[in-house]
């Protein structure tokens, strides 16, 4: 007798994208058990899994997809900043004028300090109101 060949699956395998398993529940399940399934992202999830097939717009010429701007964002994964770190500094040119010009007064003082004699007699010249 000639060996068995192996038997395809009773269920063939679904084409396209799988549906993600559902939960079953019974006697076992108490929320602690399935709590940890549950997460304010699942929905997140969800979206990004439907965009791991990007919505192209038609082939070019050259047989490549054509690119659709921002068709393939999920919502709410871009995080707004709303903060900005560091302080504050104003940006109107006389400020920044005046910040540039304490920096060189800075430079050339301390050019002057190493190169001058150490006895003390360091002069500071007028200086103006800095932003904090």
């Amino acid at each position: 007798q000639p060996p068995a060949e192996p038997q395809a699956p009773a269920a063939p395998e679904p084409v396209g994208d799988p549906a993600p398993p559902m939960p079953r529940r019974g006697a076992a399940d108490t929320p602690v058990a399935s709590s940890w399934r549950a997460s304010p992202n699942d929905e997140l999830v969800r979206q990004a899994e439907r965009a791991k097939k990007p919505a192209a717009g038609g082939i070019t010429t050259s047989g490549l997809p054509r690119r659709v701007p921002r068709a393939n964002l999920v919502p709410g994964t871009a995080q707004q900043q709303n903060h900005q770190s560091g302080p504050q500094v104003s940006r109107a040119p006389d400020d920044v004028r005046g910040r540039l010009t304490n920096l060189r007064r800075g430079i050339q003082q301390g050019r002057q300090a190493n190169n001058g004699p150490s006895t003390g007699s360091f002069q500071l010249g007028p200086t103006h109101q800095q932003e904090r």
